[in-house]
C-alpha cells in the first residue's frame, strides 16, 4: 500500500492469493493444544484454494510479529490473527478460545448439521413454539430485523429455497417455487416467525425453516472478538472465509489492510482498503451461482457482480451484503445512501481483461496513490462509518 503525500512510508504488507500459502509460509503455528485442528486446516486450505472456493476476497498476510490460528469451521477456514504483544503463548490461547466459541456457534446455527439446534427448530417447524437457547434466540432476532430494516431483501425464511438448492441441481435459471408449487411460498417471509422474548420461544408455520447462512459467520466473529476482548486481545484481524472484522490496528499501522478480489476472477486483487474496528462482508454469486435467493421473486439473483458491505460490526455486514447483493447496485446503492451505519460497494467485472472491475455504491474509492482508512467510530451516539483518504 504505497504511502499518500505527507505519510510517512509505511511497510507494506506481503500478499496472498490464498491462505494456503500463509500456511506454508509459516502464518499458522503448531504449537498448543489445536495442533490437530490446525494440520487439517492446512489441508483444508490447499483444497480451498486449488478448488477456487475463496469467496470474494483476498488477504493480507501474516506479520512477522503476528500469532495466527485457523480451524475449519462452519464450511470454511476461520483465520484470526493479533500482534503476539508481551505474551505471544497468551495471544495464542487467546485466538484458540475465539476459536472454540466459533465452534461452539457451529453447534448451534448449522443447517447442514441435523443434530444442530437450528436443524432441531426447524424440524419442529408448524408444531408450536419453541423454546431455543439464548445464543438462536439472539441470532433470529437479529436476522429478523434485518429482514424487516431491508424491507425483505435479507430474509431468514428462504429456507426451504435453499435447502432445494442443496438438494438438487444447479436452479439458476429457474424459479424455485410458485403459486402453484405445494405451499413453499405461503411459507417464505420473514413476518410468519414469532418470537416471545419473555419466554424466549420460536414458532413458525408447518414447512418453513430459517437458513442462518446469510448472517451466522457475522454473529460468530462478533462473539469470537468478545472472547478476545475478555482475553486483553483487542488489535486483530478475524476472517471468515472472506469476511473480515478488524479490531483496532497492528503496532503502528493505521489499520488491517485487505483487498477485495475482480468479481469476475476470485484469485486477482483489486482495490485495497485498510480497516480499523469496522467489518467488511462480500457476496457474489461466482462461487456457487444460484445459492443466493431473491425472497421476492423465489428465483436465485443473477448476474455477475459482486456486494460488498461496511458495517460497524460482522452481523451487520454479513445480513446487508447479502441483501445488497439481492437488491442490485441501483435499488441497493439508493437503499444504502440513506444510512450511516452502512458503506456499499458494488464491483462488476471490467469488459477489457486486466482491468479494474468497475465500481460503483456510496463507498467512493480512493484515487491514484492514495488509499481509503475506513473506520466506525461512536458519534451521536452511534457507532458510524467514516472513511478518510490518505
Amino acid at each position: 500500500c504505497a504511502a499518500g503525500a505527507g505519510s510517512r512510508r509505511r511497510r507494506a504488507p506481503s500478499r496472498y492469493l490464498g491462505c494456503a500459502l500463509a500456511a506454508r509460509r509459516g502464518g499458522v503455528r503448531k504449537e498448543g493444544k489445536g495442533a490437530a485442528q490446525l494440520a487439517v486446516a492446512r489441508i483444508c486450505l490447499g483444497f480451498l484454494a486449488l478448488s477456487g472456493c475463496l469467496h470474494d476476497l483476498v488477504m493480507a498476510g501474516p506479520r512477522s510479529t503476528s500469532v495466527v490460528r485457523a480451524r475449519y469451521l462452519m464450511g470454511t477456514i476461520f483465520r484470526f490473527e493479533a500482534p503476539e504483544a508481551e505474551s505471544p503463548s497468551k495471544t495464542a490461547a487467546a485466538l484458540e478460545a475465539a476459536l472454540d466459541e466459533v465452534g461452539r456457534l457451529e453447534e448451534v446455527l448449522s443447517n447442514w448439521r441435523s443434530e444442530s439446534e437450528l436443524s432441531r427448530l426447524n424440524a419442529g417447524a408448524g408444531k408450536g413454539a419453541t423454546q431455543v437457547s439464548p445464543q438462536l434466540f439472539d441470532a433470529v432476532s437479529s436476522s429478523l430485523t434485518w429482514a424487516r430494516e431491508t424491507g425483505g431483501a435479507f430474509d431468514p425464511t428462504v429456507e426451504p429455497l435453499t435447502r432445494r438448492f442443496r438438494s438438487g441441481p444447479s436452479l439458476t435459471q429457474s424459479p424455485l417455487g410458485d403459486s402453484s408449487s405445494s405451499g413453499t411460498p405461503s411459507v417464505v417471509g420473514w413476518n410468519q416467525v414469532r418470537l416471545d422474548p419473555q419466554t424466549r420461544t420460536v414458532a413458525m408455520p408447518a414447512g418453513a425453516g430459517l437458513d442462518m447462512g446469510g448472517v451466522a459467520k457475522g454473529i460468530a466473529l462478533d462473539r469470537a472478538s468478545r472472547v478476545l476482548a475478555q482475553h486483553g486481545v483487542h488489535d486483530a484481524l478475524l476472517d471468515a472465509g472472506g469476511q473480515f472484522l478488524a479490531l483496532g490496528s497492528p503496532p503502528g499501522e493505521l489499520g488491517w489492510t485487505v483487498a477485495l478480489a475482480d468479481p469476475g476472477d476470485r484469485q486477482r486483487p483489486t482495490y485495497t482498503l485498510i480497516l480499523s474496528d469496522v467489518s467488511l462482508a462480500t457476496s457474489g454469486n461466482s462461487e456457487r451461482p444460484g445459492e443466493i435467493v431473491d425472497p421476492t421473486t423465489l428465483r436465485p439473483v443473477v448476474g455477475r457482480f459482486s456486494a460488498s458491505a461496511l458495517a460497524p460490526d460482522a452481523t451487520s455486514a454479513d445480513a446487508l451484503s447479502t441483501a445488497l447483493f439481492v437488491m442490485g447496485p441501483e435499488r441497493g446503492e439508493a437503499w444504502a445512501r440513506a444510512r450511516s451505519d452502512l458503506l456499499a460497494l458494488f464491483l462488476v467485472p471490467a469488459e477489457k481483461a486486466g482491468t479494474l472491475p468497475r465500481a460503483s455504491g456510496t463507498l467512493r474509492l480512493a484515487p491514484s496513490g492514495h488509499f481509503l482508512v475506513i473506520a466506525a467510530r461512536p458519534r451521536d451516539g452511534h457507532r458510524r462509518v467514516d472513511v478518510e483518504i490518505r
